[in-house]
This record gives structure tokens, sequence and C-alpha cells, in this order.
């Protein structure tokens, strides 16, 4: 292998670990919320992407179908996700994020984005807008994608 290649490895090995460091800091650093990670990423893929059936959610997020009932059950006893027949098929039900569900999103992002504002405050000017100028790429990246 060459030199290139090896240095563009390890960039990649670096930017894995920035990035994985990078996530767990935010979630420590997150008011803590009403709901776990996996009911905020629930509620985050029904206002995403919903309506969705329990089954596809089951899938996106990899837990079973029975985990996702329980996650599911809980939400809708807050009032966070409405469920509604399929019009494909009765038996089944859609799962769609309420407006109090898309609130508490809102809230919860609005907190993130304060603690992530005072930290990148803290970073050299460069750094700050090498950081911003990544938001596309990041947010390709995390796209919800068949093969994730």
């Amino acid at each position: 292998m060459d030199d290139a290649a090896d240095e563009h490895d390890e960039d990649l090995t670096r930017l894995s670990a920035a990035l994985e460091r990078a996530a767990s800091w935010i979630r420590r650093a997150t008011p803590p919320g009403e709901l776990n990670l996996l009911e905020t990423s629930v509620l985050s893929a029904l206002a995403a992407d919903g309506p969705l059936r329990v089954t596809d959610l089951a899938a996106r997020e990899r837990v079973s179908q029975p985990g996702m009932t329980g996650i599911v059950a809980r939400l809708a006893g807050a009032g966070l996700l409405a469920k509604r027949p399929d019009p494909e098929d009765r038996r089944a039900v859609l799962l769609e994020a309420t407006e109090a569900g898309r609130a508490y999103l809102d809230a919860r992002h609005a907190a993130r984005a304060r603690v992530f504002a005072a930290r990148i405050a803290t970073l050299p000017p460069g750094q700050r807008r090498a950081l911003l100028a990544t938001i596309d790429a990041l947010t390709a990246l995390t796209a919800e994608r068949d093969d994730a």
C-alpha cells in the first residue's frame, strides 16, 4: 500500500474516533430529557420520515418487534406519537409524531444547540469555520439509508 493510501486510512480512523467521541460528548452534555436515546431516535424517525409501521421502525432501529411495541406504547402514552390504521393493510397500524412529539424534539435540539454553541465558542475561529463547513457532509453521511 502506498503512503497516500496509508495516510487516507489513518485520517478515516481519526475521523471515526472523533465522531464517536463527539457523539458521546453530545449525549453526556445534553440536559437529561424524559426520553432515552432509543425513544428519541424513534420519535425523530417518525417526525422526519413517518408515518411508519412498527415492523419498519423495529428494523430501522435494530430492535425486536416486541421491544419496539413497548417503546411505541410509552411514546403514545406520553402523547408524542399517534397511531392510525394503515390504509393498505387494515391489520397494520401506522405511527406518526404528534405536534407534542415534534415540540419535544425541537426543545431537545435547541438544548443541544445551546450546549454545542458554548463549546464551539471555545475553538479558534478557523476551527469553528472548518467545523461548520462540515454540516452538509455530515447531514448526507448520517441520512437514513437501507445500507446503514
